[in-house]
């Protein structure tokens, strides 16, 4: 298979003196050709700045070709679960990130993100630790408010009344056991401006607590994790401390229960429920398929919040399963 080494592109990107006059052609308006005439590369950049557009990522504008009988495997195991009544509605996007190749299954969905929010206030802490690291040691002690804090289906421990903890022990209690009061006392510290900005930086619409119609699309959230892995957003040593976190996240019952044992993991899961009957349960993960990880975020809808865990499980099983094969054939 012939393989278009970005590597390259980004050296000259950096570097600026031996761009060509094409390159720089593109470059200078988001898009880089690849070797197909077909399909174009298109830089995301951070546009905050006045002299400068930080890049965060570089994405294909079409869908990996290899990818594409995965593609659809996986709408058939997604039109057969809905006609089952197992689920409402499924989207699902893939990305690996050796060479930036992705499929997107329903980008046109939205959804309710849920705890995936959490990632923002992870973000937030992380970036403000750049520049002061004691402040991981910052002790803040929790006690009970007024606030109205969302109940969950899935948390696995939560803190205790009059105890303090570190900030470090914080974000763990967030991240891996997915609890709320962790979070809500992490809001304390925050800024929350430069949470806000967080979300559109990353291209996503600010996230709005007080409005229910805030939604977002698989494709779109997986924002976060790409930045993540390319330490674009935050320093290496930032994003790699945010992977470790996420690499504690306790809910196997979605992703983790449809890999074999042991694939190493950094994930997040969301969920989400209405007085209607309407249930959400989300899951994205950065997934270690030996030096070829990947991206994957699936988002779903239903009626019974029990019956999206085993989606979560089959999709990323298949997934897997398609991508282990393609990896042993050299692809």
């Amino acid at each position: 298979m012939k393989k278009f080494n970005l590597a390259i592109v980004f050296t000259s990107l950096i570097v600026g003196g031996g761009i060509t006059w094409g390159i720089e052609h593109y470059a200078n308006h988001g898009i880089i050709p690849s070797e197909e005439a077909t399909c174009l590369y298109e830089i995301k950049t951070n546009n905050n700045f006045q002299f400068i557009k930080p890049l965060q990522f570089v994405d294909a504008l079409c869908e990996k070709t290899e990818f594409l009988e995965l593609k659809s495997q996986l709408s058939n195991t997604i039109d057969s679960l809905k006609e089952t009544g197992e689920i409402e509605s499924a989207s699902l996007y893939l990305r690996e990130f050796e060479e930036g190749g992705w499929i997107s299954i329903h980008p046109e969905n939205h959804y309710h993100p849920g705890s995936l929010l959490k990632l923002g206030a992870l973000f937030n802490i992380l970036k403000q630790a750049e520049s002061d690291t004691s402040l991981f040691s910052k002790k803040l002690t929790f006690q009970k408010t007024k606030e109205r804090i969302p109940t969950q289906t899935y948390s696995s421990q939560s803190l205790v009344e009059g105890a303090s903890y570190s900030v470090a022990t914080l974000l763990d209690y967030m991240i891996a056991y997915s609890d709320n009061y962790a979070t809500s006392l992490l809001h304390s510290i925050m800024n929350y401006q430069e949470y806000l900005q967080t979300f559109i930086q990353l291209n996503l619409p600010e996230p709005n607590g007080s409005d229910p119609n805030y939604s977002v699309t698989a494709a779109n959230f997986s924002n976060f994790f790409k930045v993540l892995y390319n330490g674009t957003f935050l320093s290496p040593m930032m994003s790699e401390k945010a992977i470790e976190i996420l690499m504690k996240c306790d809910f196997d019952q979605g992703m983790q229960a449809g890999l074999p044992k042991g694939t190493k993991i950094a994930h997040k899961f969301g969920e989400w429920g209405n007085r209607e009957g309407r249930h959400e349960l989300h899951e994205m993960g950065i997934i270690y398929l030996g030096s070829k990880p990947y991206l994957l975020t699936i988002m779903t809808s239903g009626k019974e919040v029990e019956k999206l865990k085993p989606t979560l499980s089959i999709l990323t099983h298949q997934t897997h399963h398609f991508l282990r094969k393609l990896s042993r054939q050299g692809i």
